[in-house]
């Protein structure tokens, strides 16, 4: 009978422990190393490159929780990389070199591996004083990059964040930021798809939407009422004009004007005057307001969001 397959592919680990698996009857018959009911399997893990200033938690998983200065690379990047003080940053990875984990390299020598917010699996970056949005290469989009503040920073192939009872993004509680300046402006929010904010717009707000589009349907409706009453009135004069007849004794010498059609024109002058011209007057002053209150950006029920953004 042919043995069953290893529980564990040994590329990657340290020479030693590579050979001393491979030649185990246990691992041979794939009864060691599956770290079942979490119990602690053999994988290749890549060793930590730690900072002095650093205090790393870990327990042999590929999950590691570093207490240190900025840093979202090698021990010279960031703000602790450059000697800053009041950078104090907290670290949480989960899967360091994500999919393709290493303890060696291709020669056998142990691999140190930094931050690497690309690959690194699972991360929550907790800083007093980083480059929030550089560190995980991230668009500007209307908010704008933040640059030597505190910043946090959660990122993974999934992120849910999940409220039993309701979930806030809030900007703009505080009258100064974490170096102590003061908050001169409200930032809004961007819900940026992609990364990629070339094509950003203001999210709309829907109750102002809502009231705009019916006004607005309201105004076409009384359109079409004041061109219903102006068709109106010229059907009528029109009616009196196929109507009415020129009496003359005299072949060839113009007749007066008829008594049917004076009453009749003289009417329809006087509504298209009085009440066809006055509401087409008033329909565009409305449409007017309309467009200042709801379309413009300084209108009291602009339709837009002043401050959040979405592609």
């Amino acid at each position: 009978m042919p043995k069953s397959t290893p529980a564990l592919k040994t590329k990657n680990l340290i020479k030693k422990l590579q050979d001393d698996l491979e030649s185990a009857p246990r691992y041979l018959d794939g009864t060691i190393s599956k770290g079942i009911a979490g119990s602690k399997g053999v994988e290749p893990i890549p060793r930590f490159a730690v900072a002095p200033s650093e205090l790393v938690v870990a327990n042999g998983t590929n999950a590691y929780i570093v207490v240190g200065k900025d840093r979202p690379g090698s021990v010279l990047s960031g703000f602790g990389g450059r000697g800053d003080s009041g950078a104090g940053t907290l670290d949480m990875v989960a899967g360091r070199m994500s999919h393709n984990p290493a303890q060696v390299n291709d020669n056998g020598e142990y691999i140190q591996a930094n931050p690497d917010f690309k690959i690194d699996a699972s991360r929550i970056y907790v800083s007093q004083k980083t480059n929030i949005d550089e560190n995980f290469d991230l668009v500007r989009g209307k908010v704008g990059n933040s640059r030597a503040r505190a910043g946090i920073g959660i990122k993974s192939d999934a992120v849910r964040v999940i409220g039993r009872e309701g979930i806030k993004l809030v900007t703009g509680t505080d009258i100064k930021n974490s170096t102590g300046e003061k908050v001169v402006s409200v930032s809004g929010i961007d819900l940026i798809a992609g990364n990629e904010d070339s094509n950003l717009q203001p999210l709309v707000l829907s109750n102002n939407v809502n009231e705009s589009l019916i006004k607005l349907t309201n105004f076409v409706n009384d359109l079409a009422g004041i061109v219903h009453s102006a068709i109106l009135y010229q059907i009528k004069y029109n009616t009196e004009i196929q109507s009415h007849t020129h009496i003359s004794p005299f072949f060839g010498i113009s007749t007066a004007p008829s008594d049917q059609l004076i009453p009749a024109g003289t009417e329809v002058v006087k509504k298209h005057t009085t009440k066809t011209n006055l509401s087409i007057v008033k329909f565009r002053t409305n449409l007017k307001f309309h467009i200042q209150t709801y379309y413009s950006v300084s209108g009291k029920k602009y339709i837009n969001s002043s401050f959040n953004n979405t592609n």
